[in-house]
């Protein structure tokens, strides 16, 4: 996987590895909440996963829907 494409989530602003996600403008963790598409499996080191880059961020909407969920 090339690493080097790293594009901001539109949702939570996360940083995320490009090829890591189905949506070309949200990380996987937000096109999993809002979409059901493939969450990583998040590995965390350093404040970011190991295996998406992204950081944990979660918008206030995510956030409740999450919630909801619970």
């Amino acid at each position: 996987m090339d690493k080097s494409l790293i594009n901001t989530c539109n949702e939570c602003g996360s940083l995320y590895y490009q090829q890591t996600s189905k949506m070309s403008s949200l990380c996987s963790e937000c096109s999993h909440v809002l979409y059901g598409y493939e969450l990583c499996i998040h590995e965390f080191k350093n404040g970011r996963c190991e295996k998406c880059y992204w950081d944990g961020s979660v918008s206030e909407y995510i956030k409740g829907l999450k919630q909801a969920k619970s």
